[in-house]
């Protein structure tokens, strides 16, 4: 018996190889051709017209518009902007030192051609820095976006770390 106890471990693996070669070959072979698997269940594919295709068809990313945001404040910043009925949509973002307990980066939006500004938006923490989007009527460009740290959310603007202007 004792000569015999060498074979059985590597007996029992090549069962098991064989058995699931067999169970592998089964499935592949069973399958019928042309079946449609339930991922595809209830879709409906429609050929779309010419004017479709037209608007479809890829020419590479589009080009967005973006003005650079500097400051005397270490860090970096970038607004991308387009004009789209009647509105101007911006994206910004920042790539600023994390802010002390209590402070915050505010965004403000100054009238080119006067001293009026609004405060617009809270910046938010992202994976790649800080970021914030908004949406204004296109009859106030051009403005200048500015980024402050805060430390108290009120109407005061506090300490400029970036800005930069949206032109027409």
């Amino acid at each position: 018996m004792k000569k015999y106890i060498p074979f059985i471990f590597p007996a029992l693996a090549l069962a098991i190889v064989v058995f699931l070669g067999y169970r592998w070959y089964t499935s592949q072979t069973a399958r019928p051709t042309g079946q449609i698997s339930d991922f595809g269940e209830g879709v409906e594919i429609e050929e779309l017209s010419s004017e479709q295709l037209d608007k479809l068809k890829v020419t590479g990313a589009q080009d967005v518009p973006s003005v650079n945001l500097t400051g005397d404040a270490e860090g970096v910043g970038q607004v991308r902007y387009e004009i789209a009925d009647g509105k101007v949509a911006f994206t910004i973002s920042a790539a600023l030192p994390a802010p002390k307990a209590g402070e915050l980066y505010q965004v403000w939006l100054k009238d080119a051609d006067s001293e009026d500004r609004q405060k617009a938006f809270v910046l938010e923490a992202g994976k790649g820095g800080y970021v914030g989007w908004g949406a204004v009527p296109e009859d106030t460009l051009p403005f200048e976006v500015i980024v402050t740290k805060e430390t108290n959310n009120d109407d005061q603007l506090e300490e400029v770390q970036l800005r930069g202007t949206i032109q027409r």
